[in-house]
């Protein structure tokens, strides 16, 4: 027995000789308020925007610890000892994240408020005490508050406090990350309406903690701190620090044809090696007809009132911001061609794609008809077109594995025609009042706002989606975590989610449209859809209803409109678990976002 000791007790010793210890990661440490701070359950959705940090770090190397605590200040951070609390933790290598500001100007929070000249002594002493234990102090500038005036241009409200973090980052030399003026940016190029998705703006009935809603331009929405992290984390690598090395922030594609519609040195003229065009319709002629990989077009912000076809396969047109760059045209379909014929339906579209791997980020595409001032003139007037419907953007014969990321879609009736193929849309904004979804292709609207606009005429009613699958589809269009909202003007349970078209009374269309964990705001009548006609050849009509001629299903939905009752068909949990992106797009998962968009979460599984 006491060899075999002596023999075990040697094993032990070669087996810790060979072990290593892993090395300790680098900690970030973030100091800070509620904009930043983790949120109990009963707070959400709230989310403060460094607990999304990490999602920006290898984890193998870097640790962020979100010790940031709501309702506090530079002042009320120390006089709590959460100050010594973090630098007991912080070792030689460490990075701490500073950010304050918010509560630090509440002059009328006095267990809070620290004035100017005490709020920059705080923050040297921040910068030294961390300096001193041979970590890097890194000052943040507050995050803006969401304010914009009645003409949609943003507003500042945070006084000098993000001067005086500055100022005290020249003083000292320590790094700043501007969160200040990249957050104002950020709001300026999401647009007034836009900018409302990244706060905690919330209608009655959508969140069990907030039953009677919530107005809050402070404090940010998931995805408004998926946003914001990544302009902490986009701030890090400018700032030139170490751990930036350990970021996981792709560098967007090069482009291929930059447009701007200030442009005049003559189309394809090449400034830094990237040739330039007045117009998207020039920059799409110029595309090769031989070449490997996708033709990326950049579009500078502006109105191009251009009536676009896209018959290349693997067309990317990426805007400058989703409100900053339209692309409008104003023809509907009873709009006289230049053969002297009705354009029709599908040739009124604005943006037309009959080509695979269409792909469009960041932009509006807009039907700019003007519905309302049409149905507005009397009956008898030569002037009034009889066939008002304006598509947007139509995905015709051909179309394929097209993605829409953070656009706009902007028309009255029939705003977009997903005709053929599969399409996914990723937090995009699509607004009409009739039919103004429909078609036969097979979609997912992922995280997408809905919006019901007032129809300006004698009849209130709207219809959302008008599905035209085929029978032999199993799939036709598929909301998840969808919000339907509606414009001023429209009236409580005046809207319906569909009706199912039959294209020239087509009997093997069995339409198909589902809805799954959406919220739908009180527009959204309790009978939820509706019958819509056709002719027959010979003329007679003939209306089709629910049943049997639609595959129309929810689960899960919320708020005001979310009602459950015969006409409102509810799955089952077993065949809602059939109803995913995956199966509706055929096993196809694209990238959400290939362009450098700040709320990349794609799947990483290019086109």
């Amino acid at each position: 027995m006491p060899v075999l000791s002596r023999f075990s007790g040697l094993a032990l010793i070669v087996l810790l000789a060979g072990f290593v210890l892993a090395p300790r990661p680098v900690h970030v440490f973030v100091a800070g308020d509620s904009t930043a701070a983790e949120k109990r359950a009963d707070r959400r959705p709230e989310t403060g925007w460094a607990e999304h940090l990490q999602s920006y770090f290898d984890t193998d190397d870097v640790r962020v610890v979100n010790l940031a605590r709501n309702g506090r200040s530079t002042r009320t951070f120390i006089e709590e000892g959460r100050w010594d609390a973090l630098l007991e933790e912080v070792r030689p290598g460490d990075v701490v994240l500073i950010q304050f500001g918010h509560n630090d100007q509440s002059e009328s929070k006095l267990d809070r408020y620290t004035p100017p000249v005490a709020f920059q002594g705080n923050l040297r002493r921040f910068v030294a005490d961390v300096r001193h234990l041979d970590a890097t102090p890194v000052l943040l500038t507050p995050i803006v508050r969401r304010r914009f005036d009645e003409a949609g241009q943003f507003y500042d409200v945070h006084g000098p406090y993000p001067d005086l973090t500055r100022a005290v980052a020249d003083e000292t030399g320590a790094p700043l990350v501007d969160m200040h003026r990249a957050s104002e940016a950020t709001l300026r190029a999401w647009g007034a309406e836009g900018s409302k998705d990244l706060f905690l703006i919330l209608a009655p009935g959508e969140s069990p903690n907030y039953p009677d809603g919530l107005d809050d331009n402070t404090h940010v929405s998931p995805l408004g701190a998926s946003v914001i992290a990544r302009l902490a984390a986009e701030g890090l690598r400018d700032a030139g620090l170490r751990v930036a090395e350990h970021l996981l922030l792709p560098e967007p594609p090069a482009f291929d044809a930059v447009v701007d519609a200030s442009h005049s040195a003559g189309d394809g003229a090449e400034i830094d090696g990237v040739p330039r065009f007045a117009s998207v319709t020039a920059a799409l002629a110029s595309a090769p007809v031989e070449r490997d990989g996708p033709y990326r077009i950049w579009i500078r912000d502006g109105r191009y009132h251009e009536k676009l076809v896209v018959t290349a396969p693997d067309v990317h047109l990426v805007g400058e911001s989703r409100d900053g760059t339209v692309l409008t045209f104003d023809d509907a379909g009873g709009t006289l061609g230049a053969d002297g014929q009705a354009v029709g339906t599908l040739r009124s579209a604005t943006v037309r794609v009959s080509a695979p791997g269409f792909r469009a980020e960041t932009l509006t595409i807009e039907n700019a008809f003007d519905y309302p001032a049409n149905e507005a003139k009397p009956d008898g007037d030569p002037t009034k077109l009889g066939s008002p419907q304006g598509v947007a953007l139509t995905l015709d014969a051909g179309s394929d594995r097209t993605v829409l990321s953070e656009v706009a879609l902007i028309g009255y009736q029939d705003t977009f025609f997903p005709d053929t193929g599969r399409t996914y849309v990723w937090r995009s904004r699509i607004a009409g009042h009739v039919d103004f979804i429909f078609g036969g292709g097979q979609v997912v609207f992922d995280e997408c706002v809905i919006v019901s606009r007032d129809r300006a005429d004698k009849n209130p009613t709207g219809y959302v989606t008008a599905p035209s699958t085929r029978a032999s589809l199993p799939f036709g269009f598929l909301f998840v975590d969808a919000r339907f909202e509606k414009e001023p003007g429209v009236l409580a349970g005046s809207v319906r989610l569909g009706r199912p078209w039959h294209p020239g009374n087509d009997p093997t269309a069995n339409g198909s449209a589902v809805f799954v964990r959406s919220f739908m705001d009180d527009h959204v009548g309790e009978d939820g859809y509706a019958p819509i006609s056709g002719r027959s050849p010979d003329g007679e009509r003939i209306w089709y209803d629910l049943e049997p001629t639609s595959r129309f299903f929810e689960t899960e939905t919320t708020g005001p409109g979310a009602h459950v009752g015969p006409r409102r068909p509810q799955l089952l949990p077993e065949a809602a678990a059939a109803y995913t992106p995956d199966r509706v797009l055929g096993g196809w998962r694209p990238a959400r976002s290939l362009y450098g968009s700040p709320t990349r979460e794609g799947s990483g599984v290019e086109d």
